[in-house]
């Protein structure tokens, strides 16, 4: 395994962990993360700080909800100055289990030097477009929106 995927894997490991310390010292200070699509859902953050803060407030996408998921499953690559991880996987609100997201996305994580220098998120935003039709209401992003 490549250095560039060990800190992939690390960043979404202490991600998930809830880490924002241990995230912040994979990031260069100049990080850029995109995210595909249109703000609200999309968008790009620029900056350590300010990325963390994306992240942990869960800026892109539909926000943060009392949401339910699955792995489907979790595809790593390993290129020159990149990885590249392409992510099935299912989503729900736990308020309405049966209407299930079913997105694919492709993350390219660019490195310099032994640091992600950028992030771009290359996620279905019709998908979530047509789930907050069903859903605004239940998702705080949204509501009064």
């Amino acid at each position: 395994m490549s250095r560039r995927l060990e800190i992939a894997r690390a960043y979404e490991q202490a991600l998930f962990a809830g880490d924002r310390a241990a995230v912040g010292r994979l990031f260069r200070d100049d990080i850029v993360y995109w995210v595909a699509g249109a703000p609200p859902l999309g968008g790009e953050w620029t900056g350590r700080e300010r990325v963390l803060d994306a992240l942990w407030n869960r800026e892109p996408g539909l926000g943060a909800a009392d949401w339910g998921s699955e792995d489907v499953w979790r595809d790593w690559h390993d290129a020159v100055d990149r990885v590249i991880v392409e992510i099935r996987e299912r989503s729900w609100l736990n308020s309405a289990p049966h209407d299930i997201m079913d997105q694919r996305t492709c993350c390219v994580i660019r490195f310099r030097g032994d640091q992600i220098a950028e992030m771009r998120d290359y996620t279905d935003s019709h998908i979530y477009q047509e789930f907050l039709k069903r859903h605004r209401a239940e998702l705080p992003k949204f509501r009064g929106k």
